[in-house]
């Protein structure tokens, strides 16, 4: 859930900085997300040097190319100002939530050590002064030692979070196997299948295929509720557990009925005989399957296998599918039997299945419910995993702006009430009902409504509710039923949106480098076979550049592996600032990186190549002083397709070859395989830097 944008007036703001400079000597400004000044921030104060900054100057063009830059990642960053001195950036909105469009605090204006005339001379150059007013105005700048000037930003960042937002609380995502996937569309095929033995069938094969299950069963509860009957089976004891009778009162079964929730684990071979298994099973795992009306409506047997924990729990989660499919099927059978109006109701799966992104998901559950009853106005809220309030996900018939930020407690109102109890409440009369009795609000027309819980693992996890019957009509309870069928179908699909939402964040896992955030090697190979391949069919050109991190075990030697991660992730992050569109980047491993570049010749490669090294040779890294070349830098190797390689791994080799032939040479230097000398020698100065720290 989008996170809530914390109000901070212009008045706490200019207070916060002025506070902050009288404790440091240091300016602080604020930046929106297009590098302009925040709105809380005046235009006069929007610098760090304390001189008068006209619109399309290059301290304006830093400030947006810092800002771009910090907005990045969750950490200060160090600067170096066109004139010389020292920046910090604090991000504030990728960490904390924005504040009044508060995305970054850029402070400092400080010098690392006692000014030059180089330093003097670039300060009056940069900001339009003679050399005897830039001396006099770079002496009053504070000395601040860079790594004092990183305490100090992180200081601002927390120190302003605290005073506008408090602690704020950062979801953690579950990690889910790839099995996943498979198991939504299997997922969706059930609600789909036409009968019984379908539906079971093919929630059976799946667990064999996805989780090599050697023999599996479905058990029914029988008519009479004594036993729990074998209804299906598959694998090599099919025949064997089709005769199988469960007692429902033998001490496993019932135990696991009584409190349906973890799976049961039974290789105690006593106990499966007296289960009525054959001898061929010396274990079994049940799984509960909860229905919508009963707590446990049948039992998924898995049989001679020891099941890992993830698969466990992944399965745990199918039958959870698995159940509100057969009870769907069962509702569907009511259905058909009790009017047109119900029969509406199997409509549903389909349409809520369809959706997976939650927003649309949570309009469509709102709105055929508002069909279905005939109502005017309604809300669907679903509770906040943060906190366990209700916020309001679709209204129909309210104005948005006056519930967006709207929050329930449990227990708190009929909405609050059905929350806490998992009770639905009809209401037809508000001013007669004795639980509310109370005057009805000017904006509903009507005094009758109905809340309904919407429930998840016995768990409730939201509530629909529903007034203004467009006829007029009062809500009966034969509008209750129908939602209670609605529901079931909504809760069939939030739960699959949620696992859809949740495997999209896997995929990303799986693809990407989780120190850098860009593509791992695996998937960079994918990608590197489909272009040469696209290369080949259409006769286009392929660039693939090779760069490596110059003495990097030096650096990390020297300064610690800590050090070494934010060198390699800022590496990282210049790479993507360098590159196109169309170009795929990626950590080839350690602290080697890869460039894909699609229809593209070496000589184009070239260009992008040496961007990148001045990039990464602008970049200030902490302690890069003790390294041979004075500075943290990269080599680079370009080599082209088809006219060096021919397929894949040739490339990559020629590629390989240039950038050690950029190592022999010197290393901070680009070189083309089949062209003896550097293109662009390197380069031994780099004008007005600016400089980033970790």
């Amino acid at each position: 859930m989008p996170k809530e944008e914390t109000k901070l007036p212009s008045v706490a703001w200019r207070r916060f900085a002025e506070c902050f400079r009288a404790a440091t000597g240091l300016r602080i400004a604020a930046f929106g997300r297009d590098g302009a000044p925040a709105p809380v921030e005046r235009e006069e104060d929007a610098n760090v040097c304390g001189l008068r900054i006209e619109r399309g100057d290059r301290c304006v063009s830093f400030y947006r190319k810092a800002v771009q830059q910090v907005i990045q990642g969750d950490e200060p960053l160090l600067f170096r100002c066109p004139g010389g001195l020292l920046v910090f950036g604090a991000p504030l909105g990728s960490v904390h939530g924005e504040a009044e469009g508060v995305v970054a605090l850029l402070g400092g204006g400080a010098l690392a050590e006692e000014p030059n005339s180089e330093q003097i001379a670039l300060f009056a150059h940069t900001a339009g002064l003679t050399k005897e007013d830039a001396a006099a105005a770079v002496a009053e700048f504070p000395l601040v030692p860079p790594r004092r000037l990183v305490e100090l930003a992180h200081l601002a960042q927390f120190s302003l979070t605290a005073v506008v937002q408090g602690q704020s609380a950062r979801d953690e995502f579950a990690r889910r196997q790839a099995q996943v996937m498979t198991l939504f569309e299997v997922a969706s095929d059930l609600h789909q299948s036409s009968s019984a033995h379908e539906l079971q069938a093919l929630a059976l094969n799946t667990l064999g295929v996805l989780y090599d299950v050697p023999s599996a069963a479905l058990l029914f509860r029988e008519a009479h509720g004594e036993a729990f009957r074998a209804h299906t089976a598959m694998g090599s004891l099919e025949k064997a557990l089709l005769s199988w009778r469960a007692p429902a009162d033998a001490h496993p079964i019932r135990t696991l009925v009584e409190s349906p929730g973890r799976p049961l684990r039974l290789d105690d071979l006593t106990a499966l005989r007296k289960l009525g298994l054959p001898e061929s099973v010396e274990r079994v795992t049940l799984f509960p399957l909860s229905g919508r009306r009963e707590d446990v409506l049948g039992l998924l047997a898995v049989v001679n296998v020891d099941l890992p924990p993830d698969d466990e729990q992944l399965i745990r989660g199918f039958t959870i599918q698995l159940a509100l499919a057969v009870d769907n099927q069962r509702l569907h059978a009511e259905v058909l039997s009790k009017g047109a109006e119900l029969r509406a109701i199997q409509t549903l799966s389909r349409q809520f299945l369809s959706c997976l992104e939650p927003d649309a998901l949570f309009k469509a559950i709102l709105e055929e419910a508002r069909k279905i009853t005939g109502a005017q106005r309604g809300s669907l809220m679903l509770a906040d995993n943060g906190n366990g309030e209700l916020v309001v996900k679709a209204v129909s018939g309210i104005n948005e702006k006056v519930v967006q930020k709207l929050r329930v407690r449990p227990g708190d109102g009929v909405s609050g009430r059905v929350f806490a109890t998992g009770e639905p409440i009809l209401v037809q009369n508000i001013e007669h009902d004795q639980r509310f009795s109370r005057k009805n609000r000017p904006r509903y027309s009507t005094k009758s409504f109905v809340s309904i819980p919407i429930t998840m693992d016995e768990r409730v996890i939201g509530v629909l509710n529903l007034s203004d019957k467009l006829s007029g009509e009062i809500f009966a309870e034969e509008d209750l039923r129908v939602l209670e069928g609605v529901a079931v179908q909504a809760t069939i699909a939030i739960e699959r949106s949620s696992l859809y939402q949740q495997s999209q964040e896997l995929r990303k896992i799986s693809i990407t480098d989780s120190l850098t955030g860009l593509l791992n090697r695996r998937y960079f190979q994918e990608r590197l076979a489909e272009e040469v391949d696209r290369a080949t069919r259409h006769g286009h050109a392929l660039s693939l550049i090779m760069i490596d991190i110059d003495h990097f075990k030096a650096y990390n030697d020297a300064n610690g592996h800590p050090a070494g991660d934010k060198a390699l992730m800022l590496t990282g992050r210049a790479l993507r600032g360098s590159i196109r569109a169309i170009d795929v980047v990626s950590r080839f491993g350690g602290e080697e990186f890869a460039v894909i570049l699609p229809e593209t010749r070496k000589l184009e490669a070239q260009e992008i190549g040496e961007r990148i090294r001045r990039e990464v040779e602008s970049l200030y890294f902490p302690g890069e002083e003790t390294l041979p070349l004075g500075r943290l830098t990269v080599s680079l190797g370009v080599a082209g397709f088809p006219e060096d390689a021919r397929d894949l791994k040739a490339l990559i080799q020629k590629a390989d070859q240039a950038l050690y032939q950029a190592k022999d040479q010197g290393r901070n230097r680009l070189v083309i395989f089949g062209v003896s000398e550097p293109a662009v020698p390197r380069s031994a100065t780099v004008a007005a830097a600016w400089t980033k720290v970790l």
